[in-house]
């Protein structure tokens, strides 16, 4: 039999014996939903999703036996996208980006193996770009444009 116990604001779902199986939700005090997904042998399994006290989505991954694989996105408490990425086998892998809370593009990368590999550029508030480069291997290479001012070339690419 499971037993539901209330820790500041946040309702758990305590099972006696076996861990979760099947579909699954556990709710805040408040009543909205604060997560949803699915359990395969006591681990997260295909698309989940977190939700903000406000009923706000919070953040959507995907699982594969318990390990982060697929796209995940993470949103403000208003609702509105801030982070996009995608893991394989529990690694940041393929393009990132993070947006300021008026939607405005913070910053672009793109992760190989879990290590930043490929184009990277970042912005400030109104737009202007910040910086900008190529990594390969978690290393910067190349030329880079930084603080208005182009960099002479590092190591190549």
């Amino acid at each position: 039999m499971n037993r539901i116990l209330s820790l500041i604001g946040v309702v758990l779902v305590v099972g006696c014996g076996s861990p979760p199986d099947g579909p699954y939700e556990s709710y805040y005090n408040n009543g909205q939903l604060m997560e949803k997904g699915t359990w395969k042998d006591g681990e997260r399994d295909g698309p989940y999703e977190w939700y903000h006290e406000n009923g706000q989505l919070r953040s959507k991954k995907t699982y594969k036996d318990g390990v982060e694989d697929g796209p995940s996105e993470l949103y403000y408490n208003d609702g509105q996208l801030f982070q996009k990425f995608t893991f394989k086998d529990g690694e940041l892998d393929g393009p990132y980006e993070w947006d300021f809370e008026d939607g405005q593009l913070r910053l672009k990368r793109t992760y190989k193996d879990g290590v930043q590999d490929g184009p990277y550029e970042s912005y400030h508030e109104d737009g202007q770009l910040l910086s900008k480069g190529i990594y390969k291997d978690d290393e910067k290479c190349g030329e880079w444009f930084e603080l208005g001012n182009t960099v002479p070339k590092k190591d190549p690419c």
